[in-house]
């Protein structure tokens, strides 16, 4: 697997890992985000399994559970946009870390700087992987990604039939997502913590059954992030 391949990964964003972390959160006050001291004290972080209260392993009990996909959809839909560093778990098992911005759910941007170099973007309905700053970006649909689920479930919100799985643990929780109708490929984990409601780690599946996990590391929230910070920089070649 290639390092496109590998960072495409973060997009088509994958694995099956039960999450027992909790992230620091820094509440941004005001236009500037104070930037926290970066929580890569680890390179990568414990998978240690948490005790779960309750597991839905084989779909959403719409009757037990309503409360909790109430809750989580509030959660989706107050998402602010982010900034902050990440860490992922590549399909290969290889880990990387960087850098990254989002501006849920259309604009996403994830730069390497632990793993690789490359710059991950998504804008609209497509993803753009530069090997290095300023190289030409190759593109990708979304829609051919797990990452459509995610953004369905943001935009759209969570209905009972996309949830195959659900799990309470004692200080987080995870929801797992596939497209009931399966035009959109593979399946989305979603975590979150019990006090906040903060979403801070995904992992994806695709079609092939690869798997990636992210993290968020730091979390910065903002009342809003420019455009261009999700600009995507193509240096031009001189001619001779």
């Amino acid at each position: 697997m290639n390092n496109s391949e590998n960072k495409t990964a973060l997009i088509a964003l994958r694995p099956h890992i039960r999450l027992h972390i909790r992230p620091h959160i820094n509440q941004q006050k005001g236009g500037l985000a104070f930037l926290m001291a970066p929580m890569l004290a680890a390179f990568f972080f414990s998978l240690t399994p948490a005790a779960a209260t309750s597991d839905t392993a084989n779909g959403f009990t719409l009757e037990q559970d309503s409360a909790w996909l109430g809750r989580v959809n509030q959660a989706l839909q107050a998402m602010p946009p982010l900034s902050g560093r990440f860490q992922q778990k590549l399909p290969n098992g290889a880990h990387a870390a960087g850098v990254y911005a989002i501006d849920w759910p259309n604009r996403l941007r994830f730069a390497y700087d632990i793993g690789g170099e490359s710059i991950v973007t998504v804008k609209g309905k497509f993803v753009a992987v530069q090997e290095v700053a300023g190289a030409e970006p190759n593109w990708f649909p979304v829609a051919l990604t797990p990452l459509a689920v995610l953004r369905q479930a943001i935009s759209d919100g969570i209905s009972a039939d996309m949830v195959s799985g659900f799990t309470l643990r004692d200080d987080n929780y995870s929801i797992t997502l596939r497209d009931p109708s399966e035009e959109l490929p593979g399946k989305t984990e979603l975590f979150f913590t019990r006090e906040g409601d903060r979403l801070y780690a995904w992992q994806l599946t695709d079609v092939q059954n690869l798997v990636t996990l992210v993290r968020l590391s730091e979390i910065i929230t903002h009342d809003a992030l420019p455009r261009s910070t999700f600009d995507i920089i193509e240096n031009e070649e001189d001619d001779y």
